[in-house]
């Protein structure tokens, strides 16, 4: 808990090939969503009560737009059926996906850092 927040934090390697960017996106979307399940399931022992939709901030405009649209999307048609709950977890208002620009990711700072300014 932070300032009486939960922090979930993880790294995982992806199991499954990724075809573009916004489908890996979605994917790792999809192990978030999966987390925050997990903590709203959680009360007593977090210590906290959540009784709102939970906002997910994500760098990358196309798994947004996956999330939200339920019809048929090219773009989606391979995408795994299983990393698909993540649309009804926003049409249910469990999750709200908020477009935040990786520059403002605070807990994503490894793409940001200049290597080259920082050495």
């Amino acid at each position: 808990m932070i300032n009486g927040a939960p922090v979930i934090f993880k790294s995982k390697m992806q199991q499954s090939v990724a075809l573009s960017t916004a489908e890996a996106e979605y994917m790792a979307l999809s192990l978030c969503v999966q987390e925050v399940l997990w903590t709203r399931s959680r009360p007593k022992e977090m210590q906290v009560q959540i009784n709102y939709a939970v906002t997910i901030h994500e760098d990358n405009q196309s798994a947004i737009a996956i999330a939200k649209n339920d019809g048929y999307q090219t773009r989606a048609k391979h995408i795994d059926t299983r990393y698909h709950f993540v649309r009804k977890q926003v049409k249910d208002k469990i999750i709200d996906l908020q477009f935040t620009e990786i520059k403002s990711q605070q807990a994503d700072f490894l793409p940001k850092i200049d290597f080259d300014k920082e050495v």
